[in-house]
């Protein structure tokens, strides 16, 4: 179940905080739940992944310390879809966008 949370928290807690926009890694993330939620005045703001000292933050108001260009994001959502594709066994398809995830971290944490 996520909870509530602030940005100063997230940014506080997390070495790594990797902002994308809305939908930008629906794919690479499909298999992955949420620990956290921002809120802003207009409502919800944006999720929070948490991946070891990084999380990835995803939303409408997405923020963080790095924040990958489209390009970066597109390719890695394609390399997803290809991946995963014909995979229906739920614990094989999140193992392989669990490596998906941990390349993408350490492309863009560079």
């Amino acid at each position: 179940m996520k909870f509530k949370t602030t940005q100063k928290a997230i940014k506080q807690g997390y070495r790594n905080v990797i902002g994308v926009s809305y939908c930008a890694l629906q794919r690479l993330l499909s298999c992955e739940s949420e620990i956290a939620y921002t809120t802003r005045i207009e409502g919800w703001g944006a999720d929070i992944y948490q991946f070891g000292n990084t999380a990835i933050v995803t939303g409408y108001a997405p923020f963080g310390n790095i924040r990958p260009d489209y390009e970066v994001n597109q390719r890695y959502e394609q390399k997803a879809m290809k991946a995963v594709d014909g995979i229906y066994n739920w614990s094989e398809r999140k193992a392989i966008l669990r490596e998906l995830i941990e390349e993408y971290i350490q492309e863009v944490t560079q």
